[in-house]
């Protein structure tokens, strides 16, 4: 499977944002990411609403390639892996972001004026 996330990619853990409720500190995602997730969202459900399929579409280990262009050479691999991996998961593309044994094939790149995330995902 293959498909394109619009947008420039974003990690969780840059920015956290600690809430305290009831007493217990909470450590939420960053702004930043929570918006590049809601936008990711929203191109999946796209994906699903022309697709055949019905999610999840992965319930078996999976290697997941992916090119993160960025706008800036910031950030770290596993940061947006992560992130990226959760995306998938609450898009229903994987089941579990446990499946995702192997990320071989991924890079991070520049691109200021596109930034994306392309991906291609295959059982291992």
């Amino acid at each position: 499977m293959k498909l394109t996330i619009l947008g420039p990619p974003r990690t969780k853990k840059n920015s956290s944002i600690i809430n305290t409720r009831g007493g217990r500190i909470q450590k939420l995602p960053s702004a930043a990411y929570s918006a590049w997730d809601r936008m990711a969202q929203l191109q999946i459900a796209k994906l699903w609403a022309t697709s055949p399929l019905r999610p999840p579409l992965f319930l078996v280990p999976v290697n997941v390639k992916a090119i993160f262009c960025r706008e800036a050479l910031v950030g770290d691999a596993v940061g947006f892996y992560q992130a990226l991996a959760d995306t998938l998961e609450k898009g229903g593309i994987v089941e579990n972001d446990r499946l995702i044994v192997s990320w071989d094939g991924s890079r991070l790149l520049k691109d200021r004026d596109n930034p994306r995330v392309e991906i291609e995902i295959t059982e291992a």
